[in-house]
């Protein structure tokens, strides 16, 4: 026999923070408890986080500087 599943109370009114699961209002950008920025909710009404491009452009460059580097000190 088989447990029936259960559905979750998803709220269509209000969105949880990804980092501390604070309820916030819909259009909310920023977390009021933690104040990390969010973007919208999905299916499950949790908030997505937003991409952190510099931090991704931060690592290319210094991955780039290195590979200069390493050229310019062996080759």
């Amino acid at each position: 026999m088989e447990k029936p599943k259960q559905k979750k109370n998803v709220d269509p009114k209000f969105k949880r923070c990804p980092e501390c699961f604070a309820k916030l209002p819909l259009n909310a950008t920023t977390c009021h408890s933690c104040k990390q920025k969010v973007e919208e909710a999905d299916k499950y009404g949790l908030a997505k986080k937003p991409v952190n491009w510099s931090g991704y452009i931060t690592v290319i460059g210094l991955w780039l500087a290195l590979g200069l580097y390493l050229w310019w000190a062996f080759f």
